[in-house]
């Protein structure tokens, strides 16, 4: 999937309650006032930049995407990098004090919300942690070391992953342990056709 297709189904995400489809003013405004919309199109670009952009696009923007990217990260406090994988669909329900490792991978349709971590434990790591599809990561969560997050799952408010979630399931704690089997299913809102 392209970037621009990537970013698009990412925005769209910002319009999935909605009880119709707004208008093309309501839209316009609606991205140009979500400072997390900012923080997803600038790393949807970087990703572009590192990943699928030629040698030469890549060397004329290196510079203008890194200086935007750091400009981002400190105006809103959202901290993503180019490195990391990112499926389409990504919503920041709000901005400020969020971190995800380039070496994390997250599905589809994930939630993410303020203040939350998604990191590796310790120096030296190889991979991040991977969440699957429809996954909600309430605010405050810290996500850490080489886990797993099953799609469907859901980690509450201030709660610490530090091992494999399964599939749907809700965990809550310090550290995290399973709530319910309930799932994401009625927080995560996705995009239907209108």
């Amino acid at each position: 999937m392209s970037a621009r297709k990537l970013l698009s189904t990412d925005i769209e995400r910002y319009f999935a309650l909605y009880p119709v489809r707004p208008s093309a003013y309501r839209r316009f405004r609606t991205v140009m006032e979500t400072e997390a919309i900012w923080a997803i199109a600038v790393y949807r670009w970087g990703h572009y930049l590192h990943y699928d952009a030629s040698r030469f696009t890549r060397l004329v923007f290196k510079f203008p995407y890194h200086y935007i990217s750091k400009l981002v990260g400190m105006m809103v406090g959202i901290h993503l990098f180019a490195e990391t994988k990112i499926g389409p669909g990504f919503y920041i329900g709000h901005y400020g004090g969020i971190w995800i490792s380039p070496l994390a991978t997250l599905g589809a349709n994930c939630n993410i919300g303020p203040n939350v971590v998604i990191g590796v434990a310790g120096k030296g790591r190889e991979k991040g942690p991977t969440l699957g599809d429809r996954v909600g990561v309430g605010p405050g969560a810290v996500i850490t070391g080489e886990v797993n997050v099953g799609s469907g799952a859901v980690v509450a408010a201030n709660s610490l992953v530090s091992g494999n979630v399964p599939e749907n399931a809700v965990v809550i704690g310090v550290p995290a342990r399973v709530l319910t089997y309930t799932g994401s299913a009625n927080l995560i809102g996705i995009p239907t056709e209108r």
